[in-house]
Protein backbone atom coordinates (compact mmCIF):
# COMPACT_ATOMS: atom_id res chain seq x y z
CA UNK A 1 0.00 0.00 0.00
CA UNK A 2 1.31 3.17 -1.28
CA UNK A 3 1.69 6.09 1.55
CA UNK A 4 -0.97 8.34 -0.50
CA UNK A 5 -3.21 5.71 0.04
CA UNK A 6 -2.66 4.83 3.79
CA UNK A 7 -2.99 8.88 4.22
CA UNK A 8 -6.27 8.50 1.79
CA UNK A 9 -7.92 5.67 3.82
CA UNK A 10 -7.28 7.63 7.43
CA UNK A 11 -8.94 10.94 6.12
CA UNK A 12 -11.93 9.03 5.06
CA UNK A 13 -12.22 7.78 8.98
CA UNK A 14 -12.38 11.12 9.83
CA UNK A 15 -8.51 12.19 11.44
CA UNK A 16 -6.98 15.82 9.89
CA UNK A 17 -3.85 16.73 9.81
CA UNK A 18 -2.11 13.92 8.26
CA UNK A 19 1.74 13.38 7.69
CA UNK A 20 3.67 10.30 7.40
CA UNK A 21 6.98 9.26 7.13
CA UNK A 22 8.53 6.89 4.59
CA UNK A 23 12.22 4.78 4.90
CA UNK A 24 13.93 3.18 2.15
CA UNK A 25 17.18 2.11 1.18
CA UNK A 26 18.57 3.65 -1.25
CA UNK A 27 20.63 2.37 -4.34
CA UNK A 28 22.47 4.21 -7.01
CA UNK A 29 23.13 2.50 -10.12
CA UNK A 30 25.54 2.58 -13.55
CA UNK A 31 27.11 -0.12 -15.49
CA UNK A 32 30.85 -0.01 -17.90
CA UNK A 33 31.44 -1.49 -20.89
CA UNK A 34 34.95 -2.96 -21.53
CA UNK A 35 35.63 -4.09 -25.15
CA UNK A 36 38.67 -5.50 -26.55
CA UNK A 37 39.20 -5.54 -29.99
CA UNK A 38 41.01 -8.20 -31.37
CA UNK A 39 40.85 -10.45 -28.46
CA UNK A 40 42.82 -13.95 -30.18
CA UNK A 41 45.71 -11.57 -30.10
CA UNK A 42 45.65 -10.15 -26.67
CA UNK A 43 44.96 -12.97 -24.91
CA UNK A 44 48.24 -14.44 -26.81
CA UNK A 45 50.37 -11.10 -24.95
CA UNK A 46 48.71 -11.68 -21.87
CA UNK A 47 50.08 -14.63 -19.33
CA UNK A 48 48.33 -16.32 -17.15
CA UNK A 49 47.70 -14.26 -13.53
CA UNK A 50 48.06 -11.06 -15.67
CA UNK A 51 44.73 -8.78 -16.05
CA UNK A 52 43.88 -5.62 -18.71
CA UNK A 53 41.89 -2.83 -16.90
CA UNK A 54 39.27 -0.80 -18.34
CA UNK A 55 39.35 2.62 -17.72
CA UNK A 56 37.77 3.89 -14.20
CA UNK A 57 34.18 4.84 -14.04
CA UNK A 58 31.81 6.38 -11.36
CA UNK A 59 28.73 4.94 -9.46
CA UNK A 60 27.51 5.89 -6.27
CA UNK A 61 29.80 8.47 -5.18
CA UNK A 62 33.09 6.12 -5.92
CA UNK A 63 35.48 5.02 -8.92
CA UNK A 64 35.44 1.13 -10.15
CA UNK A 65 37.48 -0.68 -12.69
CA UNK A 66 36.88 -3.91 -14.40
CA UNK A 67 40.12 -6.70 -14.14
CA UNK A 68 39.76 -8.73 -16.60
CA UNK A 69 42.52 -11.70 -16.46
CA UNK A 70 41.84 -13.14 -20.11
CA UNK A 71 43.94 -16.42 -19.33
CA UNK A 72 42.68 -16.21 -15.90
CA UNK A 73 43.87 -14.76 -12.21
CA UNK A 74 45.74 -18.68 -11.16
CA UNK A 75 47.36 -20.99 -12.55
CA UNK A 76 43.99 -23.59 -10.88
CA UNK A 77 41.73 -21.04 -13.17
CA UNK A 78 44.49 -21.21 -16.56
CA UNK A 79 41.61 -21.22 -19.63
CA UNK A 80 38.92 -19.04 -17.89
CA UNK A 81 38.41 -15.84 -18.06
CA UNK A 82 38.46 -14.21 -14.85
CA UNK A 83 36.86 -10.69 -13.93
CA UNK A 84 36.76 -8.42 -10.76
CA UNK A 85 35.41 -5.45 -9.88
CA UNK A 86 38.38 -2.90 -8.23
CA UNK A 87 36.94 0.03 -6.14
CA UNK A 88 39.68 2.34 -7.14
CA UNK A 89 38.73 5.35 -4.39
CA UNK A 90 39.18 3.90 -1.54
CA UNK A 91 41.56 6.63 -0.11
CA UNK A 92 39.33 9.13 -0.93
CA UNK A 93 35.59 7.69 -0.30
CA UNK A 94 35.93 4.84 2.22
CA UNK A 95 34.37 1.45 2.24
CA UNK A 96 31.68 0.58 -0.26
CA UNK A 97 29.08 -2.30 -0.06
CA UNK A 98 27.55 -3.04 -3.76
CA UNK A 99 25.89 -5.52 -6.09
CA UNK A 100 27.50 -6.22 -9.65
CA UNK A 101 26.99 -8.63 -12.49
CA UNK A 102 29.13 -9.21 -15.77
CA UNK A 103 27.56 -10.40 -18.89
CA UNK A 104 29.23 -10.69 -22.30
CA UNK A 105 27.11 -8.99 -25.30
CA UNK A 106 26.93 -9.31 -28.79
CA UNK A 107 27.00 -6.99 -31.53
CA UNK A 108 23.60 -6.18 -30.87
CA UNK A 109 24.52 -5.26 -27.60
CA UNK A 110 22.50 -8.34 -25.85
CA UNK A 111 23.53 -10.44 -23.16
CA UNK A 112 24.73 -13.73 -24.31
CA UNK A 113 26.24 -14.61 -21.23
CA UNK A 114 25.69 -13.44 -17.84
CA UNK A 115 27.77 -14.45 -14.77
CA UNK A 116 27.08 -15.71 -11.64
CA UNK A 117 25.73 -12.62 -9.31
CA UNK A 118 27.52 -12.52 -5.89
CA UNK A 119 24.99 -10.80 -4.14
CA UNK A 120 26.36 -7.84 -1.68
CA UNK A 121 29.87 -7.28 -1.65
CA UNK A 122 32.13 -4.84 1.22
CA UNK A 123 34.94 -3.33 -0.47
CA UNK A 124 37.08 -2.29 2.11
CA UNK A 125 40.49 -1.33 1.43
CA UNK A 126 42.36 -3.16 -1.25
CA UNK A 127 39.21 -5.84 -1.49
CA UNK A 128 38.11 -7.01 -5.03
CA UNK A 129 35.62 -9.09 -5.53
CA UNK A 130 34.80 -10.68 -9.05
CA UNK A 131 34.84 -14.72 -10.67
CA UNK A 132 37.93 -16.44 -11.42
CA UNK A 133 35.90 -18.75 -13.71
CA UNK A 134 33.66 -16.72 -15.63
CA UNK A 135 33.46 -18.39 -18.39
CA UNK A 136 36.34 -21.10 -20.57
CA UNK A 137 38.30 -19.88 -23.80
CA UNK A 138 37.48 -22.61 -25.35
CA UNK A 139 33.39 -21.20 -25.14
CA UNK A 140 33.57 -17.83 -26.42
CA UNK A 141 33.05 -19.59 -30.46
CA UNK A 142 30.01 -21.05 -29.08
CA UNK A 143 27.15 -18.90 -29.92
CA UNK A 144 26.92 -15.28 -30.22
CA UNK A 145 29.95 -14.40 -26.92
CA UNK A 146 32.65 -13.61 -29.45
CA UNK A 147 32.05 -11.84 -32.84
CA UNK A 148 34.63 -10.34 -35.40
CA UNK A 149 37.00 -11.10 -32.42
CA UNK A 150 35.69 -8.38 -30.14
CA UNK A 151 34.75 -9.82 -27.10
CA UNK A 152 32.33 -7.19 -24.96
CA UNK A 153 32.33 -6.75 -21.70
CA UNK A 154 29.36 -5.38 -19.35
CA UNK A 155 29.70 -4.51 -15.88
CA UNK A 156 26.76 -3.27 -13.71
CA UNK A 157 26.70 -2.20 -10.64
CA UNK A 158 24.56 -0.62 -7.51
CA UNK A 159 25.78 0.97 -4.57
CA UNK A 160 24.18 1.29 -1.51
CA UNK A 161 23.59 4.76 -0.33
CA UNK A 162 22.68 3.78 2.84
CA UNK A 163 18.66 4.80 4.33
CA UNK A 164 16.68 7.45 3.18
CA UNK A 165 13.73 8.79 5.31
CA UNK A 166 11.14 10.90 3.24
CA UNK A 167 8.58 13.03 5.17
CA UNK A 168 4.88 13.39 3.32
CA UNK A 169 2.55 16.08 4.66
CA UNK A 170 -1.24 15.56 3.27
CA UNK A 171 -1.88 18.79 1.81
CA UNK A 172 -5.38 18.06 0.97
CA UNK A 173 -5.84 17.85 4.69
CA UNK A 174 -8.94 20.30 5.92
CA UNK A 175 -8.03 23.39 8.35
CA UNK A 176 -8.95 22.84 11.93
CA UNK A 177 -12.48 24.02 12.82
CA UNK A 178 -11.31 24.87 16.79
CA UNK A 179 -13.19 22.06 18.27
CA UNK A 180 -11.54 18.65 18.93
CA UNK A 181 -13.12 15.96 16.67
CA UNK A 182 -13.90 12.48 18.40
CA UNK A 183 -11.25 9.79 17.85
CA UNK A 184 -13.20 8.16 14.62
CA UNK A 185 -12.73 4.61 16.97
CA UNK A 186 -14.52 2.61 13.93
CA UNK A 187 -11.24 2.54 11.83
CA UNK A 188 -9.47 -0.39 13.86
CA UNK A 189 -6.93 -3.93 13.53
CA UNK A 190 -4.91 -4.25 10.90
CA UNK A 191 -5.84 -0.75 9.10
CA UNK A 192 -4.33 1.09 12.26
CA UNK A 193 -1.10 -0.96 12.03
CA UNK A 194 -0.59 -0.08 8.20
CA UNK A 195 -1.62 3.56 9.22
CA UNK A 196 1.10 4.09 12.10
CA UNK A 197 4.06 3.85 9.83
CA UNK A 198 5.22 3.01 6.83
CA UNK A 199 9.14 1.60 6.41
CA UNK A 200 9.69 0.18 2.97
CA UNK A 201 12.87 -1.77 2.02
CA UNK A 202 13.76 -1.50 -1.31
CA UNK A 203 16.26 -3.68 -3.14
Amino acid sequence: MSTSAILSAIRAAGRQRLSASTVSVRWATGCHVLQIDGYTQVRSRVPNGTAITSCTFRVGGHDWRIACYPNGETEEHDGYISLFLQQVSHAETGDATATFKFSLLDQAGEPSFTGTSLGERRFSGSDVWGLRNFLRNEYLNEGDHLTDDCLIILCDVAVDLGLRTDNQIDAAAPEPTGMAPEPPFDFRGQQILEAICSVMFMV
